[in-house]
């Protein structure tokens, strides 16, 4: 999907999303949004609230979108696999202005 639409992966926490982020990856992830001038940050729903809280405090304007993977049980009991991806297309829509 990334390719198909130009969209880029940028990761906050490396290869392990269960793991805490360096301030070096924070940092990187900082640079790139402004290097890029990227509006919309899509994160997954379980990254890490801190992580989003420094970038979103260090970047202006930046605008946070939820994506839900499905990895691992939605945090709302009403959700389930269609209301997520309803909601993953809502913010892929908004977000990229669709």
């Amino acid at each position: 999907m990334a390719k198909r639409y130009g969209l880029e992966f940028v990761t906050v926490h490396g290869l392990d999303p269960e793991g805490e982020p360096s301030a070096a990856d924070i940092l990187e992830v900082i640079e790139k949004i402004e290097e890029e001038g990227i509006a919309v940050f899509f994160v997954e729903e379980y990254t890490s609230p801190n992580a989003v809280a420094a970038i979103v405090e260090q970047t202006s304007g930046l605008e946070i979108k939820t994506l839900y993977t499905m990895e691992l049980p939605p945090m709302d009991s009403e959700d389930d696999y269609l209301s997520l991806m309803r909601k993953n297309l809502e913010g892929l829509k908004t977000g990229l202005g669709c």
